[in-house]
């Protein structure tokens, strides 16, 4: 199965470094992150995309129905494509977070406050793709968010959780489109 990864145009918690995890919070794209979703969908165009997958969060569907202006396919969101939870930095700083994480003697086990830990993002993630391997669907996009993005793509390549933390916004920038293949697993 053909995997397009897109992570979500920019939106206002973007230009603000906020952070976002609860899909109540209504986080939209700006007029940027609109003009680079036109982007992606002029250049995935010619792409016989079967069915879109997005998470629970209004910005991955505003970027999804930009996108699937050329396809007309049927749009799913799924929870465990949601960014993570961040707990007690809900709405605040993302520059707060990451600094209270490169404190953390693990920074992969560790969790905020009402919170979740890399870890168990990584485990929903992959959740996903394990039923999504069951499908037989040839080419699938995913529209979500950039620790997923990190993810799907450390799973897929086989990364550790090091090398995918090395990956960061300017190697995966708004509305960055990723190819991967992802092999079929019997149900």
């Amino acid at each position: 199965m053909k995997i397009i990864l897109v992570r979500h145009g920019q939106t206002n918690y973007n230009v603000k470094d906020r952070c976002n995890g609860l899909p109540n919070t209504r986080v939209s794209l700006t007029s940027l992150g609109k003009k680079q979703s036109l982007q992606v969908a002029k250049k995935l165009a010619k792409e016989k995309i079967e069915v879109i997958f997005i998470s629970k969060l209004f910005r991955t569907q505003q970027t999804a129905e930009i996108i699937n202006l050329y396809h007309k396919v049927k749009i799913y969101s799924d929870k465990r494509l949601n960014d993570r939870l961040m707990g007690e930095f809900e709405g605040r700083p993302a520059t707060l977070f990451y600094d209270w994480r490169a404190k953390q003697k693990n920074r992969w086990t560790s969790k905020p406050k009402n919170g979740e830990s890399y870890e168990q993002l990584k485990a929903r993630v992959i959740s996903f793709l394990n039923i999504l391997t069951t499908k037989k669907y040839k080419t699938v996009l995913i529209v979500t968010h950039l620790p997923i993005v990190k993810i799907v793509r450390g799973y897929i390549k086989k990364l550790s959780n090091q090398a995918m933390d090395r990956l960061t916004e300017k190697n995966i920038p708004n509305c960055h489109v990723a190819v991967f293949k992802l092999k079929a697993r019997k149900k």
